[in-house]
């Protein structure tokens, strides 16, 4: 089995932060809500394991989005900064659960790309 590295995690989180932005760039009434959520919180998913793989940081499985989160925060004070209480799916180990609404979904797509600004710097 090929190992997943680090590069192909945050290539992923990448497509997935430009699908998300297109979606909440569409008109309010046009945007599909569960596309923007689903891929937002994938893409900060991937970016935290991504960063947490390239610091040999062993990440248990199931894991949860504030778990990556302490983990990384553990290594580096800057995400510090990161605030999750948003994303009230955070300690959800499932990805079954979806927000609906445009100003939460947007308020996730926020904090995905503060996530990238942090983990590409």
């Amino acid at each position: 089995m090929k190992a997943i590295s680090p590069q192909s995690l945050f290539a992923d989180a990448d497509q997935l932060l430009m699908a998300a932005d297109e979606e909440i760039n569409r008109a309010e009434e046009d945007a599909v809500t569960h596309l923007i959520c689903h891929n937002s919180r994938q893409s900060i998913l991937q970016y935290l394991t991504g960063y947490l793989l390239d610091k040999t940081v062993h990440i248990p499985y199931p894991t949860t989005l504030d778990g990556l989160l302490d983990k990384c925060r553990a290594l580096d004070d800057r995400f510090q900064h990161i605030d999750f209480s948003p994303i009230t799916c955070r300690f959800d180990a499932e990805d079954k659960d979806y927000c609906l609404d445009f100003e939460k979904v947007d308020e996730c797509f926020r904090i995905a790309q503060q996530t990238q600004a942090l983990v590409k710097t």
